[in-house]
């Protein structure tokens, strides 16, 4: 079975703790500065990305290297979310594009490459 290796699901979990704590930070900050907008969109927009992120993150065992790889771009996808909410609808709407750059490196990239990153991703 294929999993992603442990560090990098560390990394991908420091990235989401700084961008979710900076979230909340901001809507914080301008909750007391008079607007409430980043606190009320607060659930949608971190909660939710969160929660989807944690799923993805507890994802074991996939059949292939590619399902593996997939899991990595949603992970990164979730984070960018996290991180850029003025680009969050746009980040959201471009999941299919994970799909393709995983589908495209996996028969375009050369075959040496493609194993050597294989090899440091992947467990």
């Amino acid at each position: 079975m294929n999993n992603i290796k442990r560090s990098w699901r560390r990394i991908a979990c420091c990235a989401a703790l700084v961008a979710i704590l900076g979230r909340a930070y901001s809507a914080i900050h301008q909750l007391s500065a008079g607007d409430e907008t980043a606190f009320l969109a607060f659930p949608l927009s971190v909660i939710l990305p969160s929660l989807a992120f944690a799923y993805v993150l507890t994802l074991r065992d996939m059949v292939s290297e590619e399902g593996a790889l997939m899991q990595l771009g949603v992970l990164i996808q979730l984070v960018l979310i996290l991180a850029l909410p003025s680009f969050a609808l746009y980040l959201a709407l471009g999941f299919p594009v994970v799909f393709l750059v995983v589908e495209l490196f996996e028969t375009k990239c050369p075959p040496r490459l493609r194993s050597a990153l294989k090899a440091r991703i992947l467990a």
